[in-house]
């Protein structure tokens, strides 16, 4: 699957703009695999995880803030992570 390069841009411009949903898609996207949702976190594995695990020892977690947006420290580690992993530059 592509990235959408409009979802990803908004990612990087406004992290704490963008809807859970598209978190979730761009999450999907860009390689994690939804592994399980507890309450509100909805919690991500990437296939190359192992590469990146010293400097993100847990999995991607995305939660639904209360006005229907991601938390914004969350999607800029996902982010974080998708540069680690060479995914986005």
């Amino acid at each position: 699957m592509s990235i959408d390069k409009d979802l990803l841009k908004q990612a990087i411009e406004n992290p704490s703009g963008i809807r859970f949903e598209n978190a979730c898609k761009l999450a999907t996207q860009m390689g994690w695999i939804e592994e399980r949702t507890r309450g509100s976190h909805v919690i991500f594995r990437h296939p190359r995880a192992n590469l990146i695990r010293s400097n993100f020892p847990r999995p991607l977690n995305l939660q639904r803030g209360s006005s229907g947006k991601a938390k914004a420290y969350q999607v800029l580690q996902m982010l974080e992570m998708a540069r680690e992993l060479g995914i986005i530059s």
